[in-house]
Parts: C-alpha cells; structure tokens; sequence
C-alpha cells in the first residue's frame, strides 16, 4: 500500500511518519467488474480514488439520460473530483464507467480532509489537481462548442488510438458517440465518410484506423 501512495502522491515524502501510517492504514481496496458505474456528487463524498489498474470513464448524465464523456483514468491516475465536495461550496455530479475490470483504492473524505487541513503541500497538490481537471474540462466544452462534430470523432478516435497501443479499435458508435458529445447516428454518417476517404476501416464492432496522420489534421 504504502509504494502505491508513494508513486501517486508527489507530496508523500512530505508527509509525517504519522500521517503515512493513517493513509495506509484507512485505503480501502476495492474490484470493480467491467460496466460497474459509480455516482459522486449530490453531497456524497466518495474521497479520493487511486486507479489501481484497468481504465476508466469518466462523465456528466444529462437530464435526459444522455451522458458525455469528460476524460479517462488508467492505472496510477488519482480521482481528485471525486473528493471536491469535501471543500466547502463546491459539489460536482459526475459518474464514472470501468471501461475494463478495475481495481480502485479509495482514501476516505474524513482521512483526506484531515491531511488537506494539516498539510498546506497536500492543499496545494489538491487545488492544483482540482484547477487542472477543470481546465481539461472547459477545454473539452470549448471544443464541443467550436470545433466541428467530425474534427471531435477523429479526436475520440485517436485517443483510443494512443489507449490502445494500436490501431485496431474495438469501439461501438455509441462509445464514439459519447466522447464526441454528439448522436449514434452522426457518428455513423461521418465514420461512412471516414472510410469513404481512406482514414479508417470499419467492422462489426471495431475501427480500423488506416491513415492517422490525415485523421489529426481533421
């Protein structure tokens, strides 16, 4: 436990031989299955989550029971959102989706907050990772605002691309759909198109990205 905190924390060494003791001692392990979705939000802490191992998705629902999807977490990324509510005037309604099978350690919102108040290095990393998740999100809402719906596909396309390794994706429309923040059915329209140019193959449940140089310039 303690080298998983090491690796995630940059302010560990930081930290008195106390409070180590108290982080180790209260993160709880936990596996999560492929499809498992979590809720955070609401007034609901979860603390904050280290991503053990597996890949997970991270997105807003809206009303209507459409959901996009903000950014990705892999093995060794720490969840600060999931732990925002604990500052005061601050609640964020996210979910999350294991992608892959997962395993999640959680500190808890009482242990954290205690080392947020006792440590201005750990208020500091918090506050920094807080500001740095959100400018990844307003980011995301300018380009969802500004840039064209097949520039965002070919986006979605080539992040996969760089999760996976390769180019060979298995990926269903509405998962493009959902990172692109547009419908199933213009996701279809435009990959048609996509293959039509050369850019990409497709299949049953898969993309194939043949030209991934052209697909960035999109």
């Amino acid at each position: 436990m303690e080298e998983l905190l090491r690796n995630a924390f940059p302010f560990w060494e930081s930290l008195t031989e106390q409070q180590k003791t108290e982080l180790c001692r209260n993160t709880v392990k936990s596996h999560c299955e492929k499809k498992t979705q979590l809720h955070f939000g609401g007034g609901e802490c979860a603390g904050v989550q280290i991503i053990g191992s597996g890949r997970v998705r991270v997105f807003i629902t809206s009303p209507g029971g459409g959901d996009i999807t903000l950014f990705r977490l892999i093995g060794g990324d720490v969840s600060i959102l999931s732990a925002a509510c604990m500052l005061n005037g601050m609640d964020i309604e996210l979910d999350m989706e294991m992608e892959t099978d997962c395993t999640i350690y959680t500190i808890p919102k009482k242990v954290y907050r205690r080392l947020y108040d006792e440590s201005a290095v750990v208020k500091d990393y918090t506050m920094e990772m807080i500001s740095e998740k959100f400018s990844d999100i307003m980011w995301l809402l300018n380009q969802f605002l500004f840039s064209n719906v097949a520039s965002r596909i070919a986006g979605a396309l080539l992040e996969h691309r760089a999760l996976e390794g390769g180019d060979e994706l298995s990926l269903t429309h509405e998962t493009i759909a959902k990172d692109a923040g547009t419908a199933r059915e213009v996701v279809t329209r435009i990959l048609k198109q996509f293959q039509s140019d050369g850019l990409v193959k497709l299949g049953r449940g898969k993309v194939i990205i043949v030209d991934p140089e052209r697909l960035g310039k999109i």
